[in-house]
């Protein structure tokens, strides 16, 4: 029933009367953004689950887009370091969680029209030795880390993955600038190898923030606008497959695999700021159990992005 809920609010058309909020004017100069991005659980004094993550992402505004919104192109890579609690055994029986590492490049379009956007990406990576994560986390631990490296045992076999997501966002303004209050509502679903979800992400940005089409909120880029805000944010995930617990859906042989909780919740808060072609956000996310016998989780967010 849940699942179905979820995958029914992408359908969902909502209406609300007032004015339009005026669209900062696009300027020339600024049709592109590098953003550099870092997940990771040190920050909050654990190691464990989705212990880090790393990414280089470039978007591009498009003048002449395939619809009547305004819209964008983005690329990313990235890869990105799963553990089990227990880093330092070698007993894969005392493990909650396989290891794996997973690197990917990204293609993602998005448009937005007045309060209303769709996403759509594709992904393909590799998960397993292959993608050079646990390589990356045992030096990485050697250099900065005053502890022992992650043993990484039984990692899962190397396996290829494509995948496929959409989603759609809708916002209501409660109040306007300078102290704005948004409300959104952005359902989303994945399908292919990787994984295959349906997820409900709800939130609540507080400060001066841009209209949807040209605010860092959503990585939307085309403006100078100064925006200093935060959210809060709280979500719903039904799990149809998780390749990075369960393995390639298309057929997986790796020792040590398990099945993930078919649900979980997860919420968290952001602090983003841009100032002229500078973009800093800082987010900090915490989820529930995403497998049985598994704990909740929390991460840390730190990016920068420049805009030009």
């Amino acid at each position: 029933m849940l699942f179905a809920l979820a995958i029914g609010l992408l359908g969902c058309h909502f209406s609300i009367r007032g004015q339009k909020e005026a669209i900062p004017a696009a300027d020339p100069m600024l049709n592109h953004q590098l953003r550099l991005q870092h997940d990771n659980d040190f920050f909050t004094l654990t190691d464990r689950y989705y212990s880090s993550g790393l990414y280089l992402s470039y978007t591009q505004r498009l003048r002449n887009g395939i619809g009547k919104g305004q819209e964008q192109l983005s690329f990313s890579i990235g890869q990105e370091v799963y553990t089990p609690s227990d880093i330092v055994t070698a007993n894969i029986e005392e493990q909650d969680r396989p290891y794996v590492g997973f690197t990917n490049i990204k293609a993602g379009w998005s448009s937005v029209k007045n309060k209303h956007g769709w996403d759509a990406s594709l992904l393909l990576g590799i998960a397993g030795n292959n993608s050079g994560a646990g390589g990356f986390q045992r030096w990485y631990h050697k250099i900065f880390v005053v502890s022992d490296p992650p043993v990484w045992v039984e990692e899962m076999n190397n396996s290829l993955h494509a995948n496929g997501y959409v989603g759609y966002l809708k916002e209501w303004t409660v109040a306007p600038n300078p102290f704005g209050i948004t409300l959104a509502l952005q359902p989303s679903l994945a399908f292919g190898t990787h994984d295959q979800y349906a997820q409900a992400n709800f939130i609540a940005y507080f400060g001066r923030r841009d209209p949807m089409a040209t605010t860092m909120a959503y990585q939307r880029i085309g403006t100078r606008q100064r925006e200093i805000f935060f959210a809060l944010r709280a979500g719903y995930r039904y799990v149809g497959y998780n390749a990075l617990f369960e393995g390639n859906a298309l057929g997986d042989n790796s020792i040590f695999l398990i099945s993930p909780n078919r649900e979980f919740v997860f919420g968290g808060f952001d602090v983003q700021h841009r100032f002229k072609k500078n973009e800093y956000w800082f987010g900090y996310r915490i989820q529930s159990s995403e497998a049985p016998g598994t704990q909740s989780h929390k991460y840390v967010i730190l990016s920068y992005a420049r805009n030009f």
